[in-house]
């Protein structure tokens, strides 16, 4: 008998939330409001996001390099800033509460897919409030491990969507099911990089880098939620 459920994989990072607003401009200025430097900021960041992004870890880090005072000073901020961005729902892209309601109403289960450290990921997802939204949420902290976790949904699914702003995870997760129907959308508009002004690049910092990633597979390609067909 034919599976004739319907689902939708849905990226978080890039897709439904703005996370180079959140976490470039608005969380690194709660930082510099503390005193710390955007030098420290960006330099204790690159040394922990290989292991998985944490506020807790962030803040640890910075007290190592001596830019925060002691653990004490550091718990202080980790619930001062956990206290001013206990609502990440503004930061969800304006048509992304609309395009969920849409697809429920015609039937989609919906899956959150996400990569990244899933305490990290899942802090992000709960306090934007999209949690009851999906019929399932799975994280990876692995590269490119969002491919075998699309071949096991599809095994749920005689129709398989799949949204993200990263080709090379679109590409593996076609190629290991090919019958999927996969869009890639870019939330940033290519003119809005030309300039050299720094505050546009860190608005703009991680979504454009998928610019730069070519694409080895056909993909639709669209620029807003409103653009993926739901018939």
């Amino acid at each position: 008998m034919q599976n004739k459920a319907r689902g939708i994989l849905l990226d978080f990072d890039h897709t439904l939330f703005d996370t180079d607003r959140f976490f470039w401009v608005d969380l690194k200025s709660a930082f510099a409001r503390f005193g710390i430097p955007d030098d420290a900021w960006e330099k204790s960041y690159e040394a922990i996001w290989p292991s998985g992004y944490s506020l807790e870890k962030h803040l640890e880090k910075l007290a190592r390099l001596g830019t925060v005072a002691d653990s004490s000073t550091a718990q202080a901020m980790l619930e001062a800033l956990k206290s001013a961005f206990s609502d990440l729902q503004p930061y969800l892209f304006p048509d992304v509460l609309e395009f969920l309601d849409a697809a429920r109403y015609r039937g989609f289960e919906l899956i959150l897919l996400s990569f990244g450290d899933p305490a990290w990921q899942s802090y992000k997802v709960q306090a934007s409030g999209l949690t009851p939204y999906f019929t399932q949420i799975l994280y990876t902290a692995k590269e490119a491990g969002k491919a075998a976790l699309c071949a096991e949904c599809a095994l749920e699914y005689g129709e398989l969507y799949a949204i993200d702003n990263n080709p090379a995870d679109l590409d593996a997760m076609k190629a290991s099911t090919p019958r999927l129907q996969t869009y890639l959308i870019c939330r940033v508009e290519p003119s809005l990089l030309e300039g050299a002004d720094p505050l546009v690049r860190d608005r703009f910092r991680e979504a454009a880098r998928y610019l730069t990633i070519p694409c080895l597979l056909t993909h639709h390609r669209c620029y807003s939620l409103k653009e993926v067909s739901l018939s």
